[in-house]
């Protein structure tokens, strides 16, 4: 791989980004600057939220992008494992000798001990020469955490400058950055260490509530509609905001800081606010009353951290990323709460869009490139051709015929009450389905949130199904705050009082709803598709729910039909082709 700056050159510059061996293990490949394809390998290898080395997801940006790995010129990686180790040996002191249990403890939501996983991580050059078969170990471009994530949220917003607010449980030994970023470069404000960690607070009640940790934060988001104000108040004690963007968490509540996820909670919590829940433990008000009074006070300190980001940079925008930016109870407090008159909540806030933010930090930042990139989709995966599409629906011996207006025909089956998987264009990147992998069902019917959790996701009663409306038509259903639009179903509107009958499926208990709105230009077929609907109905919304079923979304024709075929619902639109059970 030869080191020369070929951008100069007038020569296409291409750079991989790697994450894997934490969260969200995924390639993406950039070009001159831009994103060409953001892929995950859990899409590839069929494993959820999978940590391990993205080698299918790296071949699959190289096809995508008609390279071989020879055309790369650099490879970036999330991570820097060695800033991690005097991070570690400093907390293991301070709260020594209660913290060798943290020696047996595994590495945030995967199986790995620190140990294995920091040799795999200084690896990570020694997989890709054996995964192509490379003379030499490539030269791997180590990017902190907390830095890819704030350019990945920067560097595709629509801001030439802005102030930059990355939280998640932790990278290395930051779990919360204020930055500011301006034209190519990102500064630095000030770091929160671990253990004080709004991830980690909110991952510690997840267990405590009887769900997995790292993966079912969002469930507790969901129960929390369902909540009193119980222990909203004595929930407080358990993090003090120091000002400017600092805060602690009260340690007296916890033991993770010296267990891990063995042990979450310390006796003095367990004291104040009971035993822990089961997962087989039935659902009581106090489940729903510590899950709202979680959220509560998470909103309360991002709001104080944003606010405080805020009078530092006096900047009129406000970029958001990391795991926690995908708590869209949290974001729209920020939108509603803190002054800043423009918002970009980076949809690929977990640990895919480090991918792309270590390669984005390194092109612009480190190499100086003028920042001219924006980004208005997540569809950066595969995509299918008719083609493909039929040798699959043949191979099944499957029901199916051609149609000339696709959307047109789904939105009458919709109109009937069907359940319909819709499988369009390019794969979304991201934890959201935004209209090209998706379950699309009315928004009209009483009976289909129901209908949808038990016989076709599969899931908990409580988790509420997001609308999908069009663009133009958004504030006649939703009250969103100051008026956002929210392309990545980033942001929570109330659903406006006298519409909450005419589309109670995507009404949840407290009244709102996490909006897409879906723009003409962007996705067109999809947009047509919901006109359509609204033709047939009057109605511009419908349910947008994504195409899986206790499984990674699905990522190729065969894997959608497999899912269609097990699950109860009635309708596959996949690219021109209708098929019917």
């Amino acid at each position: 791989m030869p080191k020369i700056n070929k951008f100069k050159q007038g020569i296409d510059m291409y750079i991989l980004g790697i994450t894997c061996y934490a969260h969200e293990s995924t390639c993406s490949l950039i070009k001159d600057g831009k994103i060409i394809c953001v892929i995950e390998e859990e899409r590839l290898n069929r494993e959820k939220h999978t940590w391990r080395y993205p080698k299918l997801a790296i071949q699959e940006c190289l096809d995508i992008g008609s390279i071989t790995i020879d055309d790369i010129d650099h490879i970036t990686y999330f991570w820097k494992p060695w800033k991690e180790i005097t991070g570690n040996i400093y907390h293991m002191l301070r709260y020594f000798p209660a913290s060798l249990n943290l020696l047996r403890s595994e590495s945030g939501g995967n199986s790995l001990l620190f140990v294995r996983r920091f040799i795999m991580m200084m690896n990570v050059g020694k997989k890709i020469k054996e995964q192509f078969n490379l003379k030499r170990k490539p030269k791997i471009i180590f990017v902190e955490h907390h830095l890819a994530h704030a350019a990945s949220a920067f560097f595709v917003s629509p801001y030439s400058d802005a102030a930059i607010l990355t939280f998640d449980g932790r990278g290395e030994s930051t779990s919360t950055m204020l930055s500011y970023g301006q034209n190519n470069t990102i500064t630095k404000i000030k770091e929160v260490k671990v253990p004080h960690s709004l991830g980690h607070l909110y991952s510690a009640i997840t267990d405590y509530l009887g769900f997995k940790s790292f993966y079912d934060e969002w469930k507790v988001m969901g129960l929390s509609a369902y909540g009193k104000d119980t222990y909203v108040d004595d929930f407080k004690d358990l993090i003090v905001y120091l000002g400017s963007g600092e805060y602690i968490l009260n340690l007296k509540y916890f033991k993770f800081h010296t267990h891990g996820t063995t042990l979450w909670m310390s006796d003095y919590f367990y004291e104040k606010f009971g035993p822990k829940r089961a997962y087989t433990d039935e659902y009581t008000q106090h489940t729903y009353d510590i899950a709202l009074a979680l959220q509560k006070l998470i909103e309360n300190i991002g709001v104080k951290i944003a606010n405080d980001l805020y009078s530092i940079t006096k900047s009129k925008n406000l970029c958001v990323a990391g795991g926690v930016a995908l708590n869209v109870l949290l974001n729209k407090s920020l939108v509603s709460k803190t002054p800043f008159e423009n918002y970009f909540f980076q949809p690929i806030s977990n640990d895919a869009g480090p991918s792309f933010g270590s390669s984005l930090y390194y092109y612009y930042h480190t190499l100086k490139h003028n920042k001219r990139f924006d980004f208005n989709s997540v569809y950066l995966g595969t995509e299918y051709s008719n083609n493909d599409i039929e040798s699959v629906l043949n191979d099944f011996s499957l029901n199916y015929k051609k149609t000339k207006n696709i959307s047109k025909v789904t939105a009458k089956y919709i109109a009937e009450g069907k359940i319909v998987g819709w499988f369009q264009g390019r794969m979304e990147a991201g934890p959201r389905a935004l209209g090209n992998r998706s379950i699309v069902s009315d928004s009209r019917s009483k009976h289909m949130k129901d209908r949808l959790n038990e016989r076709v996701k599969r899931r908990e009663f409580f988790r509420p199904f997001a609308p999908s409306v069009l663009e133009e038509k958004v504030f006649e259903y939703f009250d969103m705050p100051k008026n956002q639009l929210s392309p990545y179903m980033m942001l929570v509107g109330d659903v406006v009082k006298d519409k909450r009958d005419i589309i109670p499926a995507v009404t949840h208990a407290d009244n709102t709803a996490r909006v897409h709105t879906v723009s003409k230009e962007v996705n067109p077929k999809y947009w047509e598709l919901i006109s359509e609907f609204e033709k047939l109905t009057g109605v511009a919304v419908i349910i947008n729910t994504s195409f899986n079923e206790n499984e990674p979304i699905v990522h190729t024709p065969k894997q959608a039909v497999e899912c269609f075929l097990r699950t109860d619902f009635d309708v596959l639109s996949i690219g021109d082709y209708i098929v019917t059970k």
